[in-house]
């Protein structure tokens, strides 16, 4: 049996602690960068922020979009499912009558 090597964690530095940045409602095109083209939050892991400026980010994206600075859905987009033909969880009949 091959010896395990130990597990690296990857190190992410947050990018507003790195540079000093200010995350504020005010700037909504600074915002859009970590929304998902359906216009979800992205979590932390892809963000790459500390649970401390992503808390800061979730409330200042929030205050945008309540301000409408920032739309609730970039773009018009199918429910989630549909790709996999009629819609629903893909479960029902397996053959037509």
């Amino acid at each position: 049996m091959k010896p395990m090597r130990p597990r690296r964690r990857m190190v992410h530095r947050c990018e507003v602690c790195k540079h000093g940045l200010e995350i504020t409602y005010k700037k909504p095109q600074e915002l859009r960068r970590f929304l998902n083209r359906a216009g979800r939050i992205l979590p932390r892991r892809l963000s790459r922020m500390c649970a401390k400026h992503q808390r800061v980010l979730n409330l200042e994206i929030k205050r945008a979009r309540t301000m409408a600075m920032l739309p609730y859905q970039l773009e018009e987009s199918a429910p989630i499912g549909a790709e996999r033909g009629r819609g629903g969880r893909g479960g029902g009949r397996r053959f037509s009558n």
